[in-house]
């Protein structure tokens, strides 16, 4: 009769706890800014270790990323892949669909598609959110313009 219990509870646990069993195929970390959010993914599996996919999520003027985590229709962002190096690769396009948060972020999680010149990339990720570090105006403005254009990457360095 314990064993019957046991394997309920262990089967009641699975299901009250999804999150705890989300495969992961890439890893990093996410932060907002006035703009949006920037999503940093540095550990995916078949990617070499020394690139980075960096994906731009603007959900709305001042929307908040927690708003934005609703399991509904996938996001269109901007992508790109940089190496150790400094240099990066625009993506020819790239989507993200956000599983829906609980109200307090400290890890986000969802699926991902991204295509660079003749490769396709796609997979499940789970990032740690860091709270932005406020720069000032002038330094935030000049964020903007070096995304658009082409420079971020130096900016990460």
């Amino acid at each position: 009769m314990t064993v019957l219990l046991r394997f309920f509870l262990i089967a009641l646990m699975g299901q009250a706890i999804p999150s705890a069993s989300f495969a992961a195929d890439a890893k990093g970390w996410v932060e907002e800014d006035c703009i949006g959010s920037i999503f940093h993914l540095t550990t995916i599996d078949g990617v070499s270790i020394s690139q980075e996919i960096i994906l731009r999520l603007n959900c709305g003027s001042h929307i908040a990323l927690a708003l934005c985590m609703t399991e509904a229709d996938p996001w269109d962002v901007q992508a790109r892949r940089c190496s150790g190096d400094g240099k990066c690769e625009e993506a020819t396009q790239a989507k993200v669909w956000l599983n829906k948060g609980n109200g307090r972020i400290r890890r986000i999680s969802g699926r991902y598609t991204v295509d660079f010149s003749g490769q396709h990339l796609e997979g499940q990720f789970m990032v740690t959110y860091r709270k932005h570090k406020k720069p000032s105006v002038a330094n935030e403005g000049a964020a903007v313009i070096f995304w658009e254009l082409g420079f971020f990457n130096k900016l990460l360095n």
